[in-house]
């Protein structure tokens, strides 16, 4: 139970590690029914995946949602991956390896049921597209077996971002059909985070 935990808390810490941006549209909305759409202009948050079975530990937990700020407010904020410890809660302490424009590297400190975790993780950046995406640093000896994912940004109405996520966290020894019990929850969980985060500009924290 105590590794199930951690499953909902590393979803959104740091989550395809893929070369190109993944293409949703020019407005990133490539794919989504009138219903979805309409999901999204009330606030809502839409999930998907692409294992409708639950059964492949590599398939991504995919979520759209909109902030209200825009493109580059929401870059700018988030760009800054070691203040995630300002609003998720099971980060006990984040060192910077490196930081650049292009890429940085971060060691994540997590303490969850009294468990610790230490991994390190590779942000890469690309502003142009107002993407970027992550993975575990292959030369660390992470107490992860696998953590990926992405964001991008899009334009959405006046003063608001659309933003296209996707996650992938897998726990050693724990079955592909327990972890993704867990997986959507904890998406949930975290991106309702961010958007508090965001949409208070970065002044939101989280409660500890």
């Amino acid at each position: 139970m105590k590794r199930l935990v951690l499953i909902v808390t590393l979803i959104l810490v740091s989550a395809v590690m893929t070369a190109g941006a993944p293409n949703f549209g020019t407005d990133g909305l490539r794919g989504l029914t009138v219903k979805q759409k309409a999901t999204l202009a009330k606030g809502g948050i839409i999930f998907y995946t692409t294992d409708v079975k639950g059964k492949n530990k590599s398939a991504l937990i995919q979520a759209i949602l909109v902030f209200d700020k825009t493109p580059d407010q929401v870059w700018n904020l988030l760009f800054k991956t070691q203040d995630q410890i300002k609003y998720l809660k099971e980060i006990e302490k984040i060192n910077i390896i490196n930081k650049g424009t292009a890429k940085d590297k971060l060691e994540f400190h997590l303490s969850v049921a009294w468990l610790d975790y230490v991994y390190r993780v590779i942000h890469r950046f690309d502003f142009a597209n107002k993407y970027f995406y992550w993975g575990l640093d292959p030369s660390f000896k992470n107490d992860l077996k696998d953590l990926r994912g992405y964001w991008k940004f899009y334009s959405y109405g006046e003063g608001k971002t659309l933003a296209r996520y996707g996650s992938n966290v897998s726990i050693k020894n724990v079955p592909s059909f327990i972890e993704n019990m867990f997986k959507k929850n904890g998406v949930k969980k975290s991106l309702k985070a961010v958007r508090n985060y965001i949409n208070s500009n970065g002044a939101w924290r989280v409660k500890r």
